[in-house]
């Protein structure tokens, strides 16, 4: 098994990144933005916030301190008229791996995050 590249956090909370609709992501647009992000964090009320930006998408994180957790993302739409359309592999995605409330709440690690990313990065 090929090992992961880094990320700037250790575990996300993917279904919450990726299945809400306000956070503004696709599978494709998160692994691009996040594989080639460059961040830098301030903290917060027990959470450590951060600004990345990559030549996908500037986004913001929210990052549980004790585990190293994001637990929210959500692009930056300053100056476009709307968030992007979810497409088919982000909405399959949701429905195959974010039914239940354990499903929901899973913290992904960096070899599963990878697993996804893997085949929807742009070369």
């Amino acid at each position: 098994m090929e090992k992961a590249p880094s990320l700037p956090q250790e575990r996300y909370k993917m279904c919450n990144i990726l299945c809400k609709p306000r956070n503004g992501w696709t599978v494709q647009s998160f692994c691009n933005a996040n594989y080639s992000a460059i961040c830098t964090q301030n903290w917060r009320l027990g959470h450590k916030q951060t600004k990345c930006v990559s030549p996908y998408a500037e986004f913001k994180e929210k990052v549980f301190l004790e585990t190293a957790t994001v637990v929210d993302s959500t692009v930056s739409t300053r100056g476009q008229e709307s968030r992007p359309e979810v497409d088919s592999t982000t909405r399959s995605f949701c429905f195959k791996q974010c039914q239940t409330v354990l499903e929901r709440e899973k913290e992904w690690r960096l070899e599963e995050v990878w697993d996804l990313c893997r085949n929807h990065l742009s070369m």
